[in-house]
């Protein structure tokens, strides 16, 4: 009898632990926080620009270039932002960076340590990409509004970064925008608290059993409604995981959930947080779960029409209250 209760207390503690490890839950509530004002109707504009009115985002130097100028302009009214350009087969691409907080310590080339907030602006076999990612691209710019207004508070280096090329055919490879900025980083040995991806942050469905996961009964561990916004790390990663989680929950009304787990669990790595994983810096993904829950992904229903832009605003707020402390 012993060795039976030995047993089933030694699985219980295997269960309880592979979900501590797994969900990431915040025990205690979050203090509130005061948040700034985010504008829904903003993120919805630029939005629409980026899936209707601008060219295709398809990953041609073309169609590529006109998003560029755009992202730039909206970026003017908030600093002054770089291009990081590469080439591939002779067709140039371009990262555009920003950069917020203290100025560079005396005889410094580079800060000490910054935050990475990034979302890549090319879309899937020219489709409209409302939520994949004029979504992600929509809050980073949105997020740049914030900061450019308290730029006196902030105490660490914020870089945000657009990038070109996530999609295939150039995923998972060395021509991905965010491994050409990964890779730079860490050829400078530049230090990183933590890199952000933003990556499909607009769809939400209070309808039961809209959202879907990569393995049977987790449903049970979250929910079976997709109105949660998600925060993915991989194993090594929980601690950063966890600090935005908790930051997001302080300021936000939207359920934020999050998970950790090897990356053989599909969709773990599934945006330009893998290249960060790779040369070794911290790293998570915001998002709304991608095909989990939105059915439109990868076509020509991902439209602007189908987001929930006060949901959104929700993740904005969320996101500022993490790069800010």
């Amino acid at each position: 009898m012993k060795t039976i209760r030995n047993i089933i207390l030694a699985i219980v503690f295997l269960v309880v632990s592979a979900w501590f490890v797994t969900t990431q839950p915040i025990f205690v509530n979050a203090k509130s926080v005061s948040t700034p004002d985010v504008n829904p109707q903003l993120l919805k504009s630029h939005v629409v620009m980026l899936s209707e009115t601008l060219p295709a985002r398809g990953g041609f130097e073309e169609n590529l270039n006109p998003t560029v100028e755009w992202i730039e302009k909206q970026l003017q009214h908030f600093g002054k932002s770089t291009r990081q350009s590469y080439k591939i087969n002779d067709k140039t691409f371009y990262n555009i960076l920003l950069d917020f907080g203290p100025p560079l310590m005396a005889g410094a080339t580079e800060p000490e340590e910054i935050i990475i907030v990034g979302a890549h602006y090319d879309t899937a076999h020219s489709y409209p990409g409302a939520d994949d990612n004029a979504s992600g691209v929509a809050a980073l710019i949105e997020l740049a509004r914030l900061l450019s207004k308290h730029k006196a508070s902030l105490t660490t280096r914020i870089q945000l970064a657009f990038y070109s090329l996530e999609e295939p055919p150039y995923f998972r490879t060395e021509k991905m925008g965010s491994f050409i900025h990964a890779s730079s980083l860490k050829e400078k040995q530049q230090k990183i608290k933590m890199m952000i991806a933003l990556d499909m942050v607009g769809y939400f469905s209070d309808k039961k059993n809209s959202q879907s996961f990569p393995i049977p009964f987790m449903d049970k561990l979250y929910s079976d409604q997709g109105n949660f916004i998600a925060v993915v790390g991989n194993l090594s990663n929980m601690l950063t995981t966890r600090k935005v989680k908790k930051s997001m929950i302080s300021a936000t009304e939207l359920l934020v959930y999050s998970i950790n787990a090897p990356t053989l669990i599909q969709g773990i790595d599934f945006s330009d947080h893998l290249n960060f994983w790779h040369f070794g810096y911290p790293a998570v993904l915001i998002t709304d779960t991608s095909f989990m829950r939105n059915t439109a992904y990868h076509t020509k229903q991902d439209t602007a029409d189908r987001l929930d832009y006060m949901k959104m605003a929700e993740v904005v707020k969320g996101l500022y209250q993490v790069v800010i402390q």
